[in-house]
């Protein structure tokens, strides 16, 4: 006889699916979604959308759902390739939490990176859209 087949089977799909829901979406990293923001950043340069005086901060979101959060990552705008900016998003991010009573984690190696609650991120992300607003 041959191995009986049941929910323990190698070939199990739901096994799999539960696998892979415990674990967190690619542009849930930091690094990968700062990678993708100077991805999009290259892209809008190249296609001259964002150059000059058009140029403008980016901000992006990943929900990380096994911890009920997102990721927000800031990245600011080099004029051409390979020039270094001084990203002010640490000091904002920083400025937009003391605003808030929420909660709030500053744990990555980037100060432009911070993890925010999923019920304090609308919150969040309007204060910060204020203070860059005071900054223009």
């Amino acid at each position: 006889r041959g191995p009986a087949a049941g929910p323990s089977a190698v070939g199990d799909s739901s096994a799999n699916d539960d696998e892979k829901s415990n674990q967190p979406h690619i542009f849930a990293k930091p690094l990968a979604l700062t990678r993708l923001a100077h991805f999009l950043m290259d892209i809008h340069r190249a296609n001259g959308k964002w150059s000059g005086n058009k140029s403008r901060p980016l901000v992006l979101l990943a929900e990380k759902p096994l911890t009920d959060t997102y990721v927000v990552v800031g990245y600011e705008f080099p004029e051409s390739t390979g020039d270094v900016v001084r990203n002010r998003f640490g000091q904002n991010f920083d400025l937009a939490a003391r605003t808030m009573n929420g909660t709030f984690k500053f744990d990555s190696f980037d100060s432009n990176v911070v993890e925010v609650k999923s019920s304090h991120v609308q919150r969040f992300v309007e204060q910060l859209h204020y203070i860059l607003d005071a900054e223009i």
